[in-house]
């Protein structure tokens, strides 16, 4: 939701209050409320209604987070860091179990509104939906069993936009195989208008949806359940607010195991990390940048040194076999897909146990390549000591890179260990960005449920596609607000 949304008067406010404020973020510390306690809001929102932040959360205290003592509170504050405590927002509530909170404003109605998930008797998930006429609530339930599209197959996660134009839209999972979807509001946010965009994936939650440029941004993962080692963060694009999802990649997922020896300067003995042959053929190597940047080149030091010996067989004319040098096929990531990269010209150099192969291509502007061997090699295994990525291919000139151990039988570990919770839309004077957020189950000391911190990550990198960059772990940020 941006400022255009908001009332005038409001926006008056906030250029007057909230002009060239800097804040700073700590993912290091709990965040604390003025009395000096833990903020207990999770798994829902932080949005800025006027001149000030409003934290929309249930709180847990200390539970297993499956009690009917789950409660929505309301914080807020001018700066992100300091926090009041405003208070309940629902009264009197109906017995079950709570979850998920999301308030937006409707511009015509002038009521906040407050969506919830919520389970009369676990797993019969439900929504529902109360106004208020302040951020803070009390929020008066009117309905709290929303008829959805897919209503008969249970509703769990969700999550609320709004767009340019005042439209609303929810994206939601299903209770039976977690299946992903979206649907337009009523004009009064009250109701579904029963429009849904069809199934964009299954096995998910926690979505969390946005715009940026035109595109609309659909991020989630698969379901995490107050998992404590965090969940992805898959990324779907469209030009329609509903339809036409396409996935282009996870930025919570590290791509596999990362290798300590790819990029560590030694290029020849027995560090080296073994490529092995599967149904699906070799793992591949992928070789992350920082930021994107230009190459035109790659290095690949292979040792030679491991091959068997036929110690004994006096009959076999050669002690081992045959050096063979692999086929190399490079490919980096474009627009969420990899795409071929096609060599310009190829030189094998051998020396002592080894061989470097380098591998000259048109220049190319990426923040990721792969490297994998081609199926047809003789052998099941090969052993790379070093991969270089050059920026020139006439030069040594190297660009730091992280390389990774990638396959289909490689786990992919979340990057950030936090469930998905929400994307903040942030007016700063770099312009709009986006703050991912998440919630990092079991990180209390006390083992408070209540008290486990969140994770906010530093504004989203976007690259010239749109598509976005990994999330990396930030102890710190600041921004200022326009």
């Amino acid at each position: 939701m941006g400022l255009t949304s908001l009332p005038t008067t409001l926006l008056f406010f906030f250029a007057l209050a909230a002009y060239g404020q800097t804040l700073q973020i700590d993912n290091t510390l709990p965040k604390l409320d003025e009395q000096g306690a833990v903020v207990d809001a999770h798994d829902g929102r932080v949005i800025q209604f006027g001149n000030r932040f409003y934290w929309y959360g249930t709180a847990y205290g200390n539970t297993n987070g499956f009690t009917h003592k789950n409660t929505y509170y309301c914080y807020s504050s001018k700066n992100l860091t300091d926090w009041k405590k405003e208070g309940k927002l629902l009264e009197n509530q109906p017995i079950g179990v709570y979850y998920r909170p999301h308030v937006i404003y409707n511009q015509k109605t002038q009521k906040y509104v407050l969506w919830y998930n919520w389970y009369p008797k676990l797993w019969e998930g439900r929504f529902g939906v109360a106004t208020s006429d302040t951020p803070t609530g009390p929020f008066k339930i009117v309905n709290d069993n929303v008829r959805m599209v897919r209503s008969k197959v249970g509703l769990g996660d969700f999550g609320l936009f709004v767009d340019d134009d005042q439209t609303a839209y929810i994206s939601y999972n299903t209770i039976q195989n977690h299946q992903v979807s979206i649907e337009k509001l009523s004009d009064d946010y009250l109701s579904s208008s029963m429009q849904n965009g069809g199934i964009i994936a299954e096995h998910m939650e926690a979505g969390s949806q946005f715009k940026r440029n035109g595109k609309y941004y659909l991020l989630t993962d698969h379901t995490c359940c107050f998992c404590n080692y965090g969940s992805g963060a898959r990324v779907y694009i469209s030009e329609n607010p509903m339809t036409d999802y396409v996935y282009t990649g996870n930025i919570n997922r590290y791509p596999g195991t990362p290798s300590l020896v790819l990029n560590d300067g030694v290029l020849t003995g027995t560090k080296y990390e073994t490529l092995t042959k599967t149904k699906e053929g070799f793992h591949h190597l992928e070789t992350v940048l920082k930021e994107p940047s230009e190459i035109s080149g790659i290095e690949i030091h292979l040792f030679t040194g491991n091959r068997p010996e036929n110690c004994g067989d006096v009959n076999n004319p050669r002690v081992h076999p045959e050096i063979v040098t692999p086929k190399f096929e490079i490919s980096h990531w474009n627009n969420g897909q990899w795409k071929a990269t096609e060599p310009v010209s190829l030189e094998i150099i051998q020396s002592a146990l080894k061989e470097k192969a380098l591998i000259s291509f048109s220049k190319i502007n990426t923040d990721r390549l792969r490297i994998s061997l081609g199926n047809d090699y003789v052998y099941d295994h090969a052993y790379v000591n070093e991969v270089k990525l050059l920026k020139n291919a006439t030069d040594d000139t190297t660009i730091p890179a992280t390389s990774y151990l990638t396959g289909k039988d490689i786990p992919q570990r979340p990057i950030i260990p936090a469930q998905q919770t929400y994307v903040m839309t942030l007016n700063t004077a770099n312009g709009e960005q986006f703050i991912w957020m998440g919630d990092l189950w079991g990180s209390a000391s006390d083992n408070t449920k209540g008290h486990d911190y969140q994770y906010w990550s530093d504004p989203l990198r976007f690259n010239a596609d749109g598509t976005i960059q990994p999330l990396k772990w930030v102890d710190s940020w600041q921004a200022t607000l326009r």
